[in-house]
């Protein structure tokens, strides 16, 4: 066990589960297929519930320095950082194909998931992703 699964493992659960909103994680089909002639997608998300933090975006964030598969200056007025505890999604990892569902000042805002980073010990702890509001 990793020093960090035992002292930090209980703490983003409980924090974001307390002070976070709640929200929809949508898990994108892994098996979509595209039918050119009809122009449709096939296959089924899967939603999830969970609570989750929006946070503001650092300045190094937002150059690409701590989410390095972006590149620099890719991010927008729209984007967002979003905090998920790791336990509200089990053993899955964000996917950049995935998005995440909440309301907004009454209407129900959709961010797309464009970078990750996950903080882990042994098992992941808490996932941090930006998102862009659509």
């Amino acid at each position: 066990m990793a020093l960090t699964d035992g002292i930090f493992s209980s703490i983003p659960g409980p924090l974001i589960s307390q002070f976070g909103i709640n929200a929809t994680y949508v898990k994108a089909s892994q098996n979509e297929a595209y039918n050119p002639n009809t122009g449709t997608v096939s296959g089924s998300s899967v939603e999830v519930p969970v609570k989750i933090v929006i946070a503001d975006l650092k300045p190094e964030e937002m150059n690409g320095s701590i989410f390095q598969q972006n590149s620099p200056n890719l991010y927008q007025q729209s984007t967002v950082k979003i905090l998920i505890a790791a336990s509200s999604l089990g053993s899955y990892y964000p996917r950049v194909t995935d998005s995440i569902k909440y309301s907004q000042d009454g209407k129900t805002r959709t961010a797309k998931i464009v970078a990750i980073n996950s903080y882990r010990g042994d098992s992941p702890i808490m996932h941090s992703v930006i998102a862009r509001l659509s």
